[in-house]
């Protein structure tokens, strides 16, 4: 690694770890992103060692398989009329934001859908660097999403008396661990990618572990300190779009990701309102956190936090990505037919 590498993970650790002292959510994540994607945009040539990037997605995806225990197979058939929104919600999201995108903003088809659609946005950002869309766009419009919805969720977690939002406090706990969590992550890795589902590093682990975990094979335990690096790493490798990008060329995506947010906000209101009136014995905030495409692992911490059904939000968190990257060979497909924006 050169001195560049060194450099951007020692400013990837700094702004994790401020982030994470002012008990910011995604503070690892969203810390060494945006301190690395300052430092990429002030001059500073970001670098990263590259082939511990998937390694860090396959971390992250086991991470998030590990929501399911061994009841929510049985409990996932009995949320079969909430689930039926999450459909809703993406496709009027996306859908409105994809045209705001392509006819507002004049993003081309790659760029404009995968800045719409709701999913995750390390996954998101890397499939659509897969497929030539603009990075540095895609970076923006998900990175002002997730920073205004975690923004979001600390004021409502304040509001009901959750005080300690943090990602992960380091800890030297479950590092027996470790060569499971890794063993498993590549594995899901290897399958998905020889099945040639988009995502592969990311979506295998997920589902490989949320399988073993629903059907109680195993019970996964997390060592602190691998998520850590690996949100460190996902972070620096997202900010490398920003090296030799200028401010004022950033203004169109700024406002384009303001823009999304709003969207997606008003179809949230619209889909949490269908849920209440399907169920009323559902609380609003857990169908918002349900619903609302922010982190997931930080979602899933304040409805521990807030006493709500943690596995009814993970199970819609997780439903709603799957739709999302199961989708995405069909949507990809049909955005072929787009040339660069309609006259």
């Amino acid at each position: 690694m050169s001195r560049f590498g060194i450099y951007s993970w020692l400013i990837g650790f700094a702004g994790g770890f401020c982030l994470f002292y002012e008990q910011v959510p995604l503070a690892w994540l969203l810390g060494s992103m945006v301190a690395t994607s300052i430092a990429a945009v002030s001059g500073l040539q970001v670098e990263t060692y590259k082939p511990l990037t998937p390694w860090a997605r396959c971390v992250l995806g086991a991470m998030v398989g590990t929501g399911f225990d061994a009841v929510t197979v049985n409990e996932f058939l009995s949320y079969w009329t909430t689930l039926l929104v999450v459909p809703v919600f993406l496709v009027l999201a996306t859908s409105i934001n994809f045209h705001v995108f392509r006819r507002v903003f004049g993003f081309d088809a790659f760029t404009s859908m995968f800045s719409a659609l709701p999913g995750g946005m390390v996954e998101m950002v890397t499939s659509g660097r897969d497929m030539d869309a603009d990075v540095k766009t895609l970076t923006i419009i998900h990175l002002m999403r997730v920073v205004i919805i975690v923004i979001g969720a600390s004021i409502l977690g304040l509001y009901v008396g959750v005080q300690d939002l943090r990602m992960q406090t380091p800890s030297l706990y479950h590092a027996e661990f470790i060569v499971m969590h890794l063993a498993l992550g590549y594995a899901g890795w290897k399958v998905f990618a020889y099945l040639k589902i988009p995502s592969a590093p990311l979506l295998g682990p997920m589902f490989l572990v949320a399988g073993l975990q629903g059907f109680d094979v195993l019970h996964l335990e997390l060592f602190t300190p691998l998520l850590i690096l690996a949100q460190v790493a996902i972070g620096i490798d997202i900010a490398r779009a920003f090296c030799g990008v200028s401010i004022g060329s950033m203004k169109q995506a700024f406002f384009a990701g303001i823009s999304s947010v709003f969207i997606m906000f008003l179809v949230l209101s619209i889909c949490t309102l269908i849920v209440l009136l399907m169920a009323t014995d559902i609380p609003w905030v857990q169908v918002v956190l349900s619903f609302m495409p922010g982190g997931q692992t930080e979602l899933a911490l304040l409805a521990f936090a807030l006493k709500l059904d943690l596995t009814f939000v993970v199970t819609h968190q997780i439903f709603r990505i799957a739709l999302i990257m199961f989708s995405l060979p069909i949507l990809l497909l049909s955005l072929r037919r787009f040339s660069p924006i309609d006259e």
